[in-house]
């Protein structure tokens, strides 16, 4: 059967319980009113005083700009560096039992049930491609650790690989050098013929004038 449409007061009223359980305990909810509200502080509500913290941690991470960058790329590393007992609820803070749903109506249960099924199935597909995972051995370290007995190769390589850079330098300028020398002795060269070609034609002419007066002579 299609699931319940959720009130959207009725849906905050439980993510803000389900929040309080895991931020107070469950026994916070037995707690009487001047109690609890002496644990929530002056700030008033849960969601109020969350409101606030989230306001004041914004502001630190706009004034800092390290900060900034570690909150940019937390989503990344979340994993290492969650706590585990928020991981795991069941391994929380001593004296604070686990939220339960004890004291939740079999309608607010149900609701709550169809809101996180969604969220529950796609737990489960990404446990069970964790599961596949670690079977191929692709969690573990494989042969990562091999990698030690191949670093004196690499750095033998980085090694050749710098006087390579180097030598490839030195051949580079003298190539430079060459092609200038080339360069400057066929332009002495063409300079030179042009100079050749200028005498042997003027050479040319002058016999030609002279075998002309002894023709006429």
């Amino acid at each position: 059967p299609p699931a319940p449409p959720i009130p959207p007061l009725l849906s905050l009223e439980l993510r803000v319980r389900w929040l309080e359980a895991l931020v107070l305990g469950v026994r916070a909810e037995g707690l009487k009113g001047k109690e609890k509200e002496k644990l929530l502080g002056a700030g008033g509500s849960l969601s109020r005083r969350t409101e606030q913290v989230q306001k004041s941690l914004n502001e630190v991470i706009d004034t800092n700009e390290g900060l900034r960058k570690f909150m940019t790329s937390y989503d990344q590393y979340a994993h290492l560096l969650t706590p585990a007992f928020a991981l795991s609820p069941t391994t929380g803070a001593p004296g604070v039992a686990p939220p339960t749903y004890d004291q939740l109506s079999s309608e607010e249960l149900e609701t709550l049930i169809a809101e996180l099924e969604p969220d529950l199935r796609t737990a489960d597909r990404d446990m069970r491609e964790v599961d596949a995972l670690e079977k191929k051995g692709v969690a573990a370290a494989g042969k990562l650790p091999d990698h030690e007995s191949l670093k004196p190769r690499l750095e033998a390589l980085a090694k050749a690989e710098k006087e390579n850079a180097e030598r490839y330098v030195s051949l580079e300028k003298r190539v430079g050098s060459l092609l200038g020398r080339y360069s400057s002795q066929v332009t002495a060269l063409s300079e030179l013929f042009i100079v050749w070609n200028d005498l042997v034609t003027d050479s040319e002419d002058r016999i030609a004038a002279l075998e002309r007066r002894r023709a006429e002579q």
